[in-house]
């Protein structure tokens, strides 16, 4: 393929196909498409109809996501250029019609796979039916289309940690067949396989890491040597830093559900190490890497499969205790509108103790602050909500226990090509300098787009926040004064009571 120097003139004309065009990443990619690569002809998405919503509604109830009101305002006729198709990466061939593949095979010029099911905890036939044959199906459907010129497939960089700290930035050796993991998950009874689901995933932390380290080698096997391919590896995705909003999210993946939970005074108790440092990158960044990776492996004489992994190494990580203690500074003075008591999280290694902890400052809590709600006849929710927060902790604690260090190197190198205003618009943006005013930016953000309350601090909410303050430190304190009389006062007078009783009938024995 002919160089082309600027990602705009490449992007010109271009029909684009996004899997997975509501999730996280979908909604992001589309609007920085649409944004910075204005003469982009057409993008279709692939949409799973949901029950009692038509597709029009999701596509309504989509471009009324906070993430598209910049473009709304600026160009808002370059909605015209989104297509929704139906389909379901659960099904064969991504259920789509015969129509729409064979409109898709005539016309699209990239394609982005980001589809896929992020859940640690899923079944392994669950797992592998979406993240490795819905890859499977679509690199089948890319080598019929005549007009591709670059396939992106969006991993993840855990999909390479096993024993290894250092994780380099490349396709490494796969372990298991995805041909037979895929007949397997087709042909054998759902229980029997998970029943043996934890044997089969072996050193892998959860069917999800698994099933993307196969759908890597599947991607690369189907179109390494056929297609210009490239897999892009992202490490934990953040909320975005700048654009088009600061602290857009639409999930409780990543820092945001950590910190939401702490402010709120829900989260008592985590289990992980407070000195691991964990590697994120704005949500942004991860988009602009995407988008480059593209344009420059389209440009590329067609060798292998690319591997880049968009990463912080080189840059600031941050641990948990740093995460709090930044948090810290920010959940006092910007609360949120409601809580149920003052933010303070610890952490631990221990099963034991976070269990004990869990009950006591967890489940008890909750089911007192339930009963109350029975009681005033509104709906309880904690108990509920708290089992959700066990559930997922415990799924994540391998990432929270353990530190890597992913190699980037050829992820940078995607914007040494850019000048211009193209430098501007696709620069890389991590958290570096600025940690408290993007968590500021997170936690407001996350309170009006995650959990419905105002955009701004309410000075009731600070009044409130400062009151539990000062009562979290009574309650510490009367809690202390208790212990140590029940250790030494209480002791003390049991112990003398008993040494009076004994020398008293001692004497009376000697008499």
């Amino acid at each position: 393929m002919e160089s082309c120097k600027s990602v705009r003139e490449y992007y010109k004309g271009k029909t684009i196909f996004i899997t997975g065009a509501t999730g996280f990443f979908g909604k992001a990619l589309i609007e920085k498409l649409l944004r910075s690569c204005p003469d982009i002809r057409h993008i279709y998405g692939l949409v799973r109809t949901k029950k009692g919503k038509t597709l029009n509604e999701r596509i309504e109830h989509l471009f009324s996501n906070p993430i598209f009101d910049l473009l709304r305002d600026t160009k808002p006729e370059s909605f015209s250029k989104v297509t929704f198709i139906n389909g379901d990466v659960c099904e064969e061939n991504l259920g789509l019609s015969n129509s729409d593949m064979k409109m898709l095979i005539e016309n699209v010029n990239i394609i982005f796979h980001t589809a896929a099911s992020v859940r640690f905890d899923d079944f392994l036939g669950d797992a592998i039916q979406i993240n490795l044959r819905s890859s499977r199906d679509l690199a089948l459907m890319a080598l019929k289309m005549e007009k591709l010129e670059v396939f992106v497939h969006v991993s993840t960089a855990y999909a390479s940690v096993t024993k290894r700290k250092i994780i380099p930035e490349e396709l490494l050796p796969v372990h298991d067949d995805w041909k037979e993991m895929i007949c397997l998950a087709e042909k054998s009874d759902t229980n029997i396989l998970n029943y043996l689901s934890h044997k089969i995933v072996g050193k892998y932390p959860n069917t999800y890491t698994y099933t993307k380290h196969l759908a890597e080698h599947c991607i690369n096997d189907l179109l390494g040597a056929k297609v210009p391919t490239v897999i892009v590896k992202p490490t934990v995705v953040s909320s975005s830093i700048t654009e088009p909003m600061r602290g857009w999210t639409d999930n409780f993946n990543g820092p945001i559900s950590i910190a939401l939970g702490s402010c709120s005074g829900v989260l008592r108790i985590c289990l992980a190490d407070m000195n691991a440092a964990v590697d994120y990158v704005p949500v942004d960044t991860i988009v602009k890497a995407l988008i480059l990776s593209a344009w420059k492996t389209a440009q590329t004489p067609l060798t292998a499969t690319e591997v880049i992994q968009p990463s912080a190494f080189g840059f600031k990580k941050y641990s948990m205790k740093l995460i709090v203690d930044i948090g810290s500074q920010v959940w006092y003075k910007y609360p949120l509108d409601v809580q149920i008591w003052y933010p303070n999280v610890k952490f631990t290694q221990s099963l034991i103790y976070y269990y004990i902890n869990a009950v006591l400052f967890h489940l008890i809590p909750a089911v007192c602050i339930d009963l109350l709600l029975r009681l005033f006849r509104c709906k309880p929710i904690l108990f509920k909500l708290h089992r959700k927060i066990c559930a997922a902790n415990l799924a994540i604690s391998y990432f929270l226990e353990n530190e890597w260090d992913f190699l980037n190197s050829k992820a940078l190198s995607l914007v040494d090509g850019l000048d211009g205003s193209e430098k501007e618009d696709f620069k890389y943006v991590f958290i570096t300098d600025n940690e408290v005013e993007y968590l500021k930016w997170n936690t407001i953000s996350a309170k009006w787009l995650l959990l419905g309350q105002s955009k701004h601090v309410k000075p009731s909410a600070v009044k409130i926040n400062r009151g539990f303050y000062y009562l979290d430190k009574i309650c510490k304190g009367i809690f202390y004064i208790w212990l140590i009389w029940l250790v030494f006062f209480k002791y003390h007078i049991q112990t003398t009571f008993f040494e009076a009783t004994s020398n008293y009938w001692n004497r009376l024995g000697q008499q």
